[in-house]
């Protein structure tokens, strides 16, 4: 097998990696290293190969990668600004990569938190107010929100 056919398998594999969702370059790096260690035992130069094409073809890009995550989070599962940056960089996302999207991209967090408490207010409201102010407290706090927003917002939701 040549050299054009070890990189042409190691393409497709990552093209199979890539189908189900966005992935970050270091993590389809580790997935190709553990196909090559247990499979095909890939030079990295092939793999590096590999990671180029899938970068010219748009297949791998970080920075689209943490739009994508971002936007996405903040839909399914609004988590605070620190927790997202935190997530990101252990998907193996650089830190400038990241501190340049929030910085060109600010969220409010009072709405993140808004957003994610409102989804789970029913769960807390057979408390009483103590107790749901402590859970939902530490429910936002879990998601990595600041425990004055936690209050500002969990106040404006026992209001209305």
């Amino acid at each position: 097998m040549n050299r054009q056919d070890h990189v042409q398998k190691a393409l497709n594999r990552a093209y199979f990696y890539l189908k189900f969702r966005p992935r970050t370059r270091k993590e389809v790096v580790s997935y190709l290293s553990k196909k090559s260690e247990k499979f095909y035992h890939w030079s990295p130069e092939v793999i590096e190969e590999a990671l180029s094409l899938l970068e010219e073809e748009g297949l791998i890009n970080d920075k689209k990668f943490v739009e994508s995550f971002v936007v996405t989070r903040n839909i399914v599962k609004p988590k605070s600004e620190f927790a997202l940056k935190q997530e990101l960089l252990k998907a193996g996302v650089e830190k400038d990569i990241i501190d340049e999207f929030f910085t060109e991209n600010p969220s409010n967090q009072e709405d993140l938190a808004k957003q994610a408490l409102h989804n789970r207010w029913f769960h807390f409201n057979h408390f009483d107010k103590k107790t749901r102010f402590e859970k939902a407290a530490q429910f936002l706090m879990r998601r990595g929100f600041s425990f004055s927003i936690a209050k500002k917002v969990i106040e404006e939701m026992e209001e209305g």
